[in-house]
């Protein structure tokens, strides 16, 4: 039993190493993982090389009787159990996938929060007082961000040579290790040369660093996920929107739904957003189809009804 979370520790290394997974996706795993295993070895008193498909409907039961699990947590750690199983068979641990054959809930559709453009203008005005190099670099991260749709880990970890100054495109790795082209605006370029004025002498201590947004405090040598939201939270205040709680994702959901409402076709925003699957993408024509039922409560015949 001691050795389980040896288990853990493989399986995470394979994702990093051959899914290229995403630290974010890895994190999520390991916590569901870890919340399996403590109680398979408290309630059940074995390993989990011993478990069968009954022992995970019964943590299941246990999890909604004691933390209220909702559809979308249930799924996900259904998920993370088949993924970890799969693994554990692949490498001769076991035989059988026990999680194979449990259903997942039907996943309740949640639409993603979004700004409109108005309060996205608000929030970029509110940087421009500031005027100072800290002020310079959030521009160019908040310009990038709007303007190509990135993922924040994608944002934050951009090298000093992933944008093409003449060509207006970045390259990016996403997630999974994939590699994809996306285009982006004069006014976003414009901002990141206006950074790059700053970048060596106040942020950059290592003149030698390879990343866009170099931090000389973190650890992974550049500006982390973290500290953007921190400081897209501070601004957010700076700009009167504190009440609408931005963060990174919001600003990459506004992204997509204001390029959707501009009439892209769908195809093309899955590309731009680095999705795998279509029906991740889809999921904002739900937000532009309710901004449209909200535009018409101006209709003048609906006044007058």
């Amino acid at each position: 039993m001691k050795n389980d979370f040896k288990y853990i520790d493989l399986f995470e290394e394979m994702l990093l190493s051959e899914k290229m997974s995403s630290q974010n996706t890895v994190r999520a795993y390991r916590k569901d993982i870890e919340l399996f295993i403590n109680y398979v070895h408290k309630e059940l008193q074995t390993s989990v090389l011993k478990i069968t498909s009954n022992n995970i409907r019964r943590w299941l039961l246990y999890l909604n009787k004691n933390i209220n699990l909702s559809r979308n947590s249930h799924s996900r750690k259904i998920s993370s159990l088949r993924v970890f199983y799969k693994f554990l068979v692949a490498d001769g641990y076991i035989l059988n996938n026990p999680a194979e054959e449990i259903k997942s809930s039907k996943k309740y559709m949640t639409l993603p929060k979004v700004l409109s453009i108005e309060e996205v203008l608000k929030l970029i005005k509110a940087i421009y007082p500031l005027n100072n190099p800290r002020a310079y670099r959030m521009l160019a991260l908040v310009e990038l961000m709007y303007s190509s749709g990135l993922r924040v880990e994608e944002l934050v970890s951009l090298r000093l040579n992933s944008i093409n100054f003449n060509n207006a495109t970045i390259f990016i790795t996403g997630k999974g290790g994939k590699e994809r082209i996306v285009p982006v605006g004069n006014i976003a370029l414009k901002a990141v040369k206006e950074y790059l004025n700053y970048r060596n002498e106040y942020f950059c201590l290592n003149k030698k660093s390879i990343w866009m947004f170099p931090s000389n405090s973190s650890k992974k040598g550049h500006i982390t996920a973290r500290r953007f939201s921190q400081l897209l939270t501070e601004l957010s205040r700076e700009a009167g929107l504190n009440d609408l709680k931005i963060s990174p994702h919001i600003l990459r959901h506004s992204f997509a739904t204001h390029l959707l409402s501009g009439g892209i076709d769908l195809r093309i925003l899955q590309e731009l957003l680095g999705h795998s699957d279509i029906s991740t993408v889809q999921i904002y024509t739900h937000v532009v189809d309710n901004e449209k039922k909200k535009a018409l409560r101006f209709h003048p015949l609906e006044n007058n009804i």
